[in-house]
């Protein structure tokens, strides 16, 4: 609702300051002097972060991973002594951690995702109703218990 024109403002509305004295005037701006050449920078002083990737992305990553050029080539008999030595010591090479932490998400989520996908179907598609869980009152059900 508006107030009436003729009526004063009310006393919070009003600007005060704490002193008399009328404040200083802003300084006058400066001209606008581009930098030189020598003082832009060549490259940005701090690179974002790269956006996190899903966790499906970093499961099932698709990027062609090139080998490091110093690596060594395939051999199959190092690879039986590595998993040899993994079952005889518990140790595991560390350039496998990453390979075993994505079979070991896979081997813990696959089971699942299939389920949950196969409950999921039967409610959407085959008309399955989701279970109800019965609601006990206040102390029903508990006489046995103390």
């Amino acid at each position: 609702m508006r107030r009436p024109p003729a009526a004063p403002p009310p006393p919070w509305l009003k600007a005060t300051y704490a002193s008399t004295t009328k404040p200083s005037p802003p300084p006058e701006p400066r001209a606008y002097k581009p930098p030189s050449p020598s003082q832009t920078p060549k490259e940005p002083l701090e690179t974002p972060d790269p956006p996190k990737q899903s966790l499906i992305r970093r499961l099932f990553s698709t990027r062609n991973v090139q080998p490091l050029p110093d690596a060594e080539p395939k051999d199959i008999a190092r690879g039986v002594e590595a998993s040899q030595r993994v079952v005889r010591d518990g140790f595991l090479d560390p350039r496998y951690r990453p390979a075993a932490r994505r079979v070991t998400a896979i081997i813990c989520a696959l089971p699942l995702a299939i389920y949950l996908s196969y409950v999921l179907f039967e409610r959407r598609f085959m008309g399955k109703e989701q279970k109800v869980r019965p609601v006990s009152l206040g102390g029903e059900g508990r006489e046995g218990m103390s």
